[in-house]
């Protein structure tokens, strides 16, 4: 993109301060920002703006920010628009694994670092530019193929040793008369004039990668035309590409047409005499040099020229006057260079220069083409940058993921050992001092032991959480009403279901079935736990299934919950009972909501206070 382009940030908080604050941290030149106080408001200005990134509070009333998440990424429109999350909660790990599954590239934490938040912005900013850019490229090149595919120019394939026709296009047979078929196979000789023949072969030699020439044909009437050739050498084949230049040849109108066409090329042509004397000076040279066609014409071409070439460039006018052959085929090969603007910038540019000369051979001008590549070389360092940002970012990563194996070891053994000194000490007293001991003080250590287990199943099961997060998926087909009988025995050989449990037939899709066992075990065991008090307790296990997913749910008739509640509900160490009421730690439904998570799927519940909870979790077909 020549052009600056503005990127449009939204930012999404229900509260006025927050926006105000984030607003004045990342306004900036090339950035405009525009905000919405609800999800409902975000989601009309996404639908009526062209969108680069959304900075998106979690919680909202009405509608949170999981919600407008949710509905962006199901529309084909706004699918694509990189969305932030915000949240105040430092330790809101499932809030963030929710986020990430409703598609959010980061989230932040409130307060907001300046710094942090401004550099996160501008790398997605700068990555949504290049996607932008990506999309303008293949569309260009849709556009390439359609005309490469519908050309009225002969297209084809040549192989260079036999010079015969391997693939041909429809204008072969337009313009030649030629059924294309009919010639796949034939020497390429077969259609040239005879004097044309020897000036065909010295250009195709493997020296060559890409050349270009005229010649005469014969037409299967036996009338002749002209081709211009633009041909590619690789791989042993001729890859060309023949225009009809019959009339060019003919009539100077065609000349007049082609003269238009380089007036009006975005790159710059200009022709320029012997003494450097600009003589020739097209719109794509105004545009990129910043003078008119007026002020070029009485300029000379050192005047584009940086200093330190200037007399370089000089030099090599000389020679080619005195007859040196510095060229090949009055071509002067493709070079990347400096060049001076009208306001003094420097501008990188590709230079190539063709050697014009009269009918009689004798030199007269330079037609020069320059293509501004300036935007494009400050675009290849840009992408160099970030992926020098993106390595570093890696290695940052995997020294994280190293301080979390290291925390993991420490938690696993150090924090066990006077876990397990604590309990072989009270064991100790109360095996040895009891009789010594009040009821009172025995009871006291009953309780430390018992709080000192509790302590132990707690850190178990942090740490088998925090292993879910590295864990890598292993999908196969599984049968899961063998894998709910599996874990309804192992339970009921345990003694821990006396419940009325009904299994309806489920549907099976590929899933990893060791982490899939872990999210059945939890949730069943807490039916079977909450609903325990119960005189009699029933539990139903069913799905049900959609075009693309397939619906699990638990039932119970149990103790329930407080839907208020909700947003705990599958939080780390968060419970809505208290352990005199149900033993537990608090982090059974946080390991399936992860579970879930990594497959790509969904869990939620539904519950009324003392008339039981049903467990949803959903799965891709």
């Amino acid at each position: 993109m020549d052009k600056l382009y503005t990127s449009l940030v939204l930012l999404v908080d229900d509260k006025q301060a927050n926006l105000f604050a984030l607003e004045n941290m990342l306004i900036c030149e090339g950035r405009q920002i525009i905000c919405a106080n609800s999800g409902k408001e975000a989601l009309t200005m996404v639908l009526n703006r062209e969108v680069d990134l959304i900075i998106l509070d979690v919680h909202m009333p009405e509608m949170d920010g999981f919600e407008v998440a949710q509905i962006l990424k199901s529309n084909n429109r706004t699918k694509n628009i990189p969305i932030i999350f915000a949240s105040a909660e430092k330790k809101e790990y499932a809030s963030m694994i929710q986020g990430y599954g409703e598609g959010a590239v980061d989230y932040l934490v409130k307060p907001l670092d300046p710094s942090i938040t401004r550099a996160k912005v501008s790398i997605l900013l700068e990555l949504q530019l290049q996607k932008r850019e990506l999309l303008l490229k293949n569309n260009a090149l849709q556009k390439s193929e359609l005309l490469i595919n519908n050309s009225a120019d002969i297209i084809g394939v040549i192989d260079l040793n036999t010079l015969c026709f391997e693939e041909l296009n429809f204008a072969f047979t337009s313009i030649l008369d030629y059924k294309a078929e009919d010639m796949i196979g034939k020497d390429v000789v077969s259609i040239l004039y005879d004097k044309n023949l020897e000036a065909f072969k010295k250009y195709c030699t493997p020296q060559k990668e890409k050349f270009s020439f005229e010649t005469r044909v014969v037409c299967k009437d036996q009338s002749s035309k002209w081709l211009d050739w633009n041909v590619v050498s690789k791989n042993g084949k001729l890859f060309f590409n023949a225009r009809d230049i019959t009339q060019a040849k003919e009539t100077e109108k065609i000349k007049e047409f082609l003269s238009a066409q380089v007036k009006k090329s975005n790159n710059a042509i200009y022709i320029h005499g012997e003494d450097g004397k600009i003589i020739s000076w097209n719109t794509g040279a105004e545009y990129i040099y910043g003078y008119s066609e007026n002020e070029a014409l009485n300029m000379y071409v050192w005047n584009l020229l940086p200093e330190n070439i200037r007399l370089e460039t000089k030099d090599s006018i000389r020679k080619i006057l005195e007859g040196e052959k510095i060229y090949d085929n009055n071509l002067i090969k493709e070079v990347e260079t400096k060049r001076i603007t009208k306001n003094g910038e420097s501008i990188d540019v590709i230079f190539s220069a063709s050697i014009i000369t009269d009918y009689t051979g004798e030199r007269k001008s330079f037609a020069i083409h320059e293509r501004n590549i300036t935007q494009q070389k400050i675009a290849d360092q840009k992408i160099l940058q970030l992926n020098v940002d993106l390595k570093k970012n890696i290695v940052q990563l995997e020294d994280s993921n190293q301080e979390l194996e290291s925390f993991s070891y420490s938690v696993s053994h150090d924090l066990r050992a006077p876990l397990r000194a604590i309990n072989t000490y009270v064991g100790i007293v109360e095996e040895d001092f009891s009789s010594q001991l009040e009821e009172e003080a025995l009871k006291m250590l009953r309780n430390i032991q018992l709080n000192a287990t509790r302590m132990a199943t707690i850190i178990d099961d942090l740490l088998a959480f925090s292993k879910l997060g590295r864990k890598e998926i292993q999908m196969k087909e599984v049968n899961f009403n063998e894998l709910v009988d599996e874990v309804l025995l192992e339970m009921t050989n345990a003694g821990k279901s006396k419940a009325d449990i009904k299994i309806n037939t489920l549907e099976n899709v590929p899933a990893d079935y060791s982490l899939l066992r872990q999210v059945w075990v939890n949730l069943l065991s807490n039916a079977i736990k909450y609903s325990s008090k119960k005189e009699h307790p029933q539990i139903e296990v069913g799905c049900m299934v959609s075009d693309n997913e397939v619906i699990y749910f638990v039932k119970d008739n149990g103790a329930g919950f407080n839907k208020a509640h909700m947003h705990k509900l599958f939080g780390v160490f968060q419970r809505l009972h208290t352990t005199n009421e149900f033993e537990g730690t608090g982090i059974g439904l946080a390991i399936a909501h992860r579970i879930v998570s990594k497959h790509g799927g969904r869990i939620w519940a539904e519950s009324k206070i003392n008339e039981g909870a049903t467990f949803y979790f959903a799965l891709q077909k």
